[in-house]
């Protein structure tokens, strides 16, 4: 008799550009749900001893996202709220790892409000090629946080909780909290 085994997702994983709110939305998301929260952001800092932007400039930009691949495969959570870094799409193999036993959430917010509220990039700790701009970036990241979304949320002229509040209702169907 064959089995088909079917992952269990006891995490939600949001992925965004930087300004979405994943670590906002992360930390009250976790609340209301009662997980816990973590943000690889702090997870590779913390790993390096090093704040991202330094990472950046002592690794470059490809020597980040391996150091981020490296980190997003470690991952083993259960019932958490994970907040990934904006440059996570760009590994396939930790969007997979996580996928297995996570929902995969996009927080989606408009490129205007982003830009508002990133201002000045240059010092944000970007995952970005040389001489590429905010709207460049956007564009280029946009199509792969959907390939890997589950879910989308339109995050745009709505508050924190109203935002948790639309995550919690939608993923109640595929969302397993053990």
């Amino acid at each position: 008799m064959d089995t088909i085994q079917k992952h269990i997702q006891t995490n939600i994983v949001l992925i965004g550009m930087a300004g979405a709110g994943k670590s906002t939305v992360g930390e009250e998301l976790a609340r209301l749900l009662g997980l816990r929260f973590v943000d690889v952001d702090t997870v590779i800092e913390k790993s390096q001893n090093a704040v991202l932007q330094e990472l950046l400039n002592g690794l470059g930009a490809h020597g980040f996202r391996r150091l981020e691949e490296k980190i997003l495969l470690s991952l083993n959570y259960r019932n958490h709220v994970i907040a990934t870094g904006g440059s996570a799409i760009y590994s396939n193999a930790g969007m997979e790892h996580l996928k297995e036993t996570s929902v995969m959430v996009l927080l989606d917010v408009s490129f205007t409000l982003l830009e508002q509220r990133v201002g000045d990039f240059s010092s944000r700790g970007l995952v970005k090629a040389s001489g590429q701009n905010f709207k460049q970036l956007f564009a280029e990241r946009q199509p792969l946080y959907e390939k890997h979304a589950d879910l989308t949320i339109e995050c745009t002229d709505r508050s924190v909780s109203e935002i948790c509040v639309s995550i919690k209702n939608q993923v109640s169907d595929t969302f397993y909290h053990l």
